[in-house]
């Protein structure tokens, strides 16, 4: 994690916004949208940790945001994923008026009903 904060000038300061803020909501908003199994934590081998499924990176003042899904089966996953961008965005921009400048969904892995 970076120590930069997309931050918010108001007229009585500044507002910083974490960047764990940031990875809760579009967490919750992708985990929201219909054919999301569940967020999907990239393995790593066993000496390095497993990345989180939810990454941002800030840049003046803007994040990008990259998200590891398990998808589920039945679902036309190009238009799950367009989905969870949309939510993400507007998630995220609503709830902490930081620009959000892209979404980057990266479907890990699927599940199959038994």
């Amino acid at each position: 994690m970076s120590n930069a904060y997309p931050k918010k000038a108001t007229t009585s300061g500044e507002v910083k916004i974490s960047e764990n803020v940031i990875r809760s909501i579009a967490g919750v908003a992708a985990k929201e949208t219909e054919g999301v199994a569940e967020l999907a934590e990239l393995q790593r081998s066993f000496l390095l940790p497993a990345a989180a499924p939810v990454s941002v990176s800030v840049v003046n003042d803007m994040v990008e945001i990259t998200i590891r899904l398990v998808l589920m089966s039945g679902y036309r996953l190009s238009n799950v994923a367009e989905q969870v961008q949309q939510k993400v965005k507007d998630n995220v921009q609503s709830m902490t008026g930081v620009i959000v400048s892209k979404v980057h969904v990266v479907a890990s892995d699927i599940m199959f009903e038994d």
